[in-house]
């Protein structure tokens, strides 16, 4: 059972990695780039779900937090483009009360790992729950105020474009650390992190300053 859990899990992740890429190098709006996006987030979707099921047979509190992560990232990104008008529903204040807490959990966690003698896991806690924790709260905000202006234009391609480029890096992430094994922790996880981000970052810039059309 674990077995045929895993296979699917690996299989799920690996053609999320190859609809990332597709979707990076189509233009944005027709029909591959739509097909390949909407195929990554199924295939992250399986992911998550498979890492549920792992998690569930054998309790491994970490993995689970940071399969919730990973996903909040592809769901808001997914949500971004899907929501045209910029205007929030349900399943949007439900994500985002979800990744809240589970950022402050792994935070709490991370906290307490440091406390308890440091170590990589701590590290890459408090890392990966604060960016979690301040997507959360930044969706919140632009919830609350979108009366007064939704994230609509530029601003919602480029939240699109952000969240998820920041799924692809964690579906990048867990390949670099299952096949990079002879690297220290800290590289496997937050290598992909900190080289991919300035470049999230950049293109995202681009986009507000109305250099890559919208």
């Amino acid at each position: 059972m674990t077995t045929a859990i895993l296979i699917v899990h690996i299989l799920a992740g690996a053609l999320a990695l190859g609809m990332a890429g597709t979707a990076i190098g189509t233009t944005k709006g027709e029909i591959w780039h739509r097909r390949a996006g909407n195929t990554y987030v199924l295939s992250m979707l399986v992911v998550t779900l498979t890492t549920f099921a792992l998690v569930a047979i054998r309790p491994n509190l970490f993995l689970l937090v940071i399969g919730i992560f990973s996903f909040y990232l592809v769901f808001t990104g997914w949500r971004a483009a899907l929501l045209r008008d910029g205007c929030p529903r349900w399943p949007d204040h439900l994500g985002g009360l979800a990744m809240a807490v589970t950022g402050l959990l792994m935070m709490g966690l991370g906290l307490r790992g440091l406390a308890g003698g440091g170590g990589a896991q701590p590290v890459i806690l408090l890392v990966f729950g604060s960016i979690g924790l301040t997507m959360a709260l930044s969706d919140w905000r632009d919830r609350r105020d979108w009366r007064a202006g939704p994230v609509a234009g530029k601003a919602r391609v480029a939240r699109h474009l952000t969240r998820m480029l920041a799924g692809t890096i964690a579906t990048i992430t867990a390949a670099v650390v299952v096949n990079f094994t002879f690297l220290p922790a800290l590289v496997t996880w937050l290598g992909p992190t900190a080289l991919i981000t300035p470049l999230i970052f950049w293109w995202s810039a681009r986009i507000m300053r109305g250099s890559v059309s919208v």
